[in-house]
């Protein structure tokens, strides 16, 4: 009893902070249009990476899941792709935004996954110029074949990832979103306070491979599960002191949402999977242990 009544202690002040973060993120989801949308397509083509890296800075894990589509149409390069995956924060920022003694921590990782995103994905663009061969959107056919038609459906729901009900009044959606959240969290924390409280902090910090470089990898691995789950687990692991700020890092960096599974589900080189799983890790893990070096 005192585990579940010091869990809920810990993070029930969380709860009408997330509430607040997703009505701002809800109402900028809900503004979005077809003219929007548009110039997003347009400026992934045009400025690669750099637009790929400020559009994954937005909240909202829907982004990876566009871009992944539009690098199976071939519609942008690989660069812009990873430059949208390794910025994008999943549902970071709302956890991080709801303890106000992160929000430090949420500056320094936003900008750097926004540096490092623009820098691997114009590197990778340049390494493989002669091999890439984008088709632009204005020498695209018309999608009316059924070829698309499967794009189409998923495009219409790119932005409802399993976290995310914008099928449902805004209300509602916020209250929901921010309840699953909550709930992971609480769950998180109780894991965590129940090992400590049951087998010592040491226990934990054993399980985590804390103080060695090993740990950054851990966090890494983690953040290849297709899940939201796994930011929470993250941010929830470093706000309780259980990782390092490094290994924060190479989790996010290499969570890229929905987009990962989109490459499978519709049939990309398995090549090319696999070379971006590849940089996303080297990228992360070798982030990692520098900023935990470092701090």
């Amino acid at each position: 009893m005192n585990i579940l009544l010091d869990s809920f202690h810990d993070t029930w002040t969380m709860f009408p902070l997330l509430i607040v973060t997703y009505v701002i993120i809800e109402h900028f989801e809900r503004r979005q249009n077809a003219k929007t949308d548009d110039k997003i397509f347009v400026g992934l083509q045009k400025f690669g990476p750099l637009i790929g890296a400020l559009v994954g800075l937005l909240p909202q894990c829907g982004f990876s899941v566009l871009a992944a589509m539009l690098f199976v149409q071939r519609s942008i390069t690989m660069g812009t792709l990873l430059a949208v995956m390794i910025s994008t924060s999943d549902e970071a920022i709302p956890i991080l935004l709801s303890n106000p003694s992160m929000y430090t921590t949420l500056g320094w990782v936003l900008i750097m996954k926004f540096i490092l995103g623009i820098s691997v994905g114009y590197l990778i663009d340049f390494l493989l110029r002669k091999r890439q061969h984008i088709i632009r959107f204005e020498d695209m056919p018309e999608e009316n074949g059924e070829e698309y038609d499967e794009f189409d459906d998923y495009e219409g729901s790119a932005m409802q990832c399993p976290c995310c009900y914008t099928d449902k009044p805004m209300a509602v959606s916020v209250l929901l979103r921010s309840a699953k959240i909550w709930i992971f969290l609480f769950v998180t924390t109780l894991i965590l306070t129940a090992i400590i409280q049951t087998f010592g902090e040491q226990a934990l910090r054993t399980i985590l491979l804390s103080n060695t470089v090993f740990q950054p990898v851990l966090a890494a691995v983690i953040g290849l599960i297709p899940n939201c789950a796994a930011t929470v687990i993250l941010a929830q692991l470093y706000a309780t002191g259980s990782i390092s700020s490094g290994s924060l890092l190479s989790g996010l960096i290499t969570n890229s949402g929905l987009g990962m599974l989109v490459l499978i589900r519709y049939g990309e080189r398995r090549r090319n999977i696999l070379r971006i799983i590849t940089i996303l890790l080297i990228t992360a893990i070798l982030s990692g242990i520098i900023i935990q070096a470092l701090a």
